[in-house]
């Protein structure tokens, strides 16, 4: 089957790329009873011993940095970093679009953001974050010139693309800076248990059909990235992805034509905040998607734009909307 996927760049935050590394799904399906035993097995949150301050941590970009006490007033810039501290427990006093993501970000929903202060769009506003007295500064990539001004304000860490490539490394990393390592392995314990508990009864309901993520980035655009959280039949829900679905956790455009081609029987649709027109046109006027076995079966279900992120809390937002979704009340 010929597959047709063009690499694109996508911008910061949409292009969130997929946690770690894994096998591909190989479209087999493990024994029940070995699934069944895994999931049964509750694996307890490893020990962890919490920071001692003063703490030197060596950061993305090899620079030591002292922290004198655990930090309560924490500020970023990034909204991977915002989705970690929230399940740290820590959250943050101050990050740049915060209004913006606490309208539009669904992942959020739940979460009493009322006291973050937005601290501007692009830029950090440096008059405000003054006026915060953070603590310490999250940063995720390094400009001389602007970690110098922010240093001014606060004691800078600077994280590098694994904090951004992987939400397990994430928690861990962010959870050492503010004294929350502990916690960060509850939560990844949790997630993993939660994870193997749900690929059984999915495996047992769902056999042989196939299901897959795909992001709606505007008219004609379609993306897939291969996401060992969802996919994986050993440490993911295990769902079975159609023939020609990609093997990289990079994103890909994919056609029209080779969504046909795929197929599949379930189908998640990412939409970001301001594109649901497009997906509406789809559902009413584009013959070929109609034509899709998940669009004829009523087999479209719409996520918003967190499900095309591979932070934290937007992992955590797409496996309980999929879960939700096709096991209901036998989760």
């Amino acid at each position: 089957m010929k597959r047709i996927f063009h690499i694109v760049a996508v911008m910061a935050i949409t292009a969130i790329i997929f946690t770690g590394c894994s096998k591909a799904n190989d479209n087999t399906q493990t024994s029940g009873n070995t699934e069944a035993t895994k999931a049964a097995e509750t694996t307890p949150a490893k020990e962890e011993e919490e920071t001692v301050y003063p703490f030197t941590y060596t950061d993305g970009e090899g620079r030591e940095i002292t922290i004198e006490k655990q930090p309560t007033k924490v500020a970023i810039s990034y909204l991977p970093h915002w989705e970690s501290l929230i399940l740290l427990g820590v959250m943050p006093a101050g990050t740049t679009s915060a209004a913006h993501y606490a309208k539009t970000w669904d992942a959020f929903q739940g979460y009493d953001l009322s006291s973050v202060v937005d601290l501007g769009d692009a830029d950090i506003n440096l008059e405000l974050l003054a006026q915060l007295e953070p603590d310490i500064i999250l940063q995720q990539s390094y400009n001389k010139e602007s970690v110098e001004n922010l240093e001014k304000i606060a004691p800078v860490v600077v994280f590098g693309p694994q904090v951004k490539m992987d939400w397990r490394y994430s928690l861990r990393e962010i959870g050492k800076v503010v004294g929350k390592a502990q916690k960060a392995e509850e939560v990844i314990a949790e997630t993993d248990q939660k994870l193997a508990d749900a690929r059984v009864k999915l495996q047992e309901k769902y056999n042989g059909k196939t299901v897959m993520l795909m992001s709606l980035m505007g008219e004609d655009k379609y993306y897939c990235a291969y996401r060992p959280d969802l996919y994986d039949s050993e440490t993911g829900l295990g769902l079975k992805v159609p023939e020609g679905f990609t093997t990289s956790e990079q994103y890909e455009q994919v056609s029209m034509e080779a969504l046909a081609e795929m197929n599949p029987d379930y189908l998640f649709v990412n939409v970001f905040d301001g594109d649901e027109a497009y997906l509406e046109e789809l559902n009413n006027n584009n013959t070929v998607w109609k034509s899709l076995k998940a669009s004829k079966e009523g087999h479209v279900y719409r996520l918003d734009g967190s499900g095309h992120a591979a932070s934290a809390i937007s992992t955590i937002y797409t496996v309980d909307t999929i879960i939700d979704t096709l096991l209901g009340k036998d989760k």
